[in-house]
């Protein structure tokens, strides 16, 4: 895959080639990727709060569930094929987290009650850890359909990543013809 260096106000406005950033193909649909802005690295080292126990779940969704207040929306060309497998992969992404903690409490919760002991507590690391497989597999499959973005220190451009080579080509290709111009 390739990258390619777009002034943010085409990025913003989607005056981007006519061109599937993913597949190459010519496209007139655009998909909207909105990009945290410098908190991405936020809750980084917030993770361990999982080790200190419920106060510290509740602690880190709280801080997760924070705002950053800073977005970047930017319009780039997607082909209706390389939109389906994205939102194939966000499916299975967001199905395995609800199926996963659900067989997991269900479990335990069944494990509490039926008394199933080490048979019980056995069976929901499993189901914890097939879940979590999964939610790895359609994160995975969500990225490798994503372009990637990032805005630069000047706030002037923005880098798209993971594009398909001629999309890349072309973006430059209008660059150098809007400096000319």
């Amino acid at each position: 895959m390739a990258s390619a260096t777009v002034f943010v106000d085409d990025a913003v406005l989607g005056r981007l080639p006519g061109i599937c950033a993913q597949d190459g193909v010519a496209t007139t649909s655009r998909f909207r990727i909105v990009e945290e802005i410098g908190g991405s690295a936020r809750l980084g080292i917030l993770w361990l709060l999982i080790l200190a126990g419920p106060l510290g779940w509740i602690v880190l969704l709280f801080l997760a569930g924070r705002d950053s207040g800073e977005h970047l929306a930017v319009e780039v060309p997607y082909s209706q094929a390389a939109y389906d497998r994205f939102v194939k992969g966000r499916r299975l992404w967001k199905g395995a987290i609800v199926l996963g903690a659900v067989a997991v409490v269900g479990l335990l919760w069944l494990t509490a009650w039926a008394n199933l002991g080490t048979a019980g507590a056995l069976l929901a690391f499993v189901c914890l850890f097939a879940a979590m497989v999964t939610v790895l597999i359609g994160q995975w499959r969500m990225s490798t359909n994503l372009v990637g973005v990032r805005l630069d220190a000047s706030r002037r451009w923005v880098t798209l990543t993971n594009l398909h080579p001629a999309f890349a080509a072309a973006c430059v290709q209008q660059r150098e013809h809007q400096h000319l111009g």
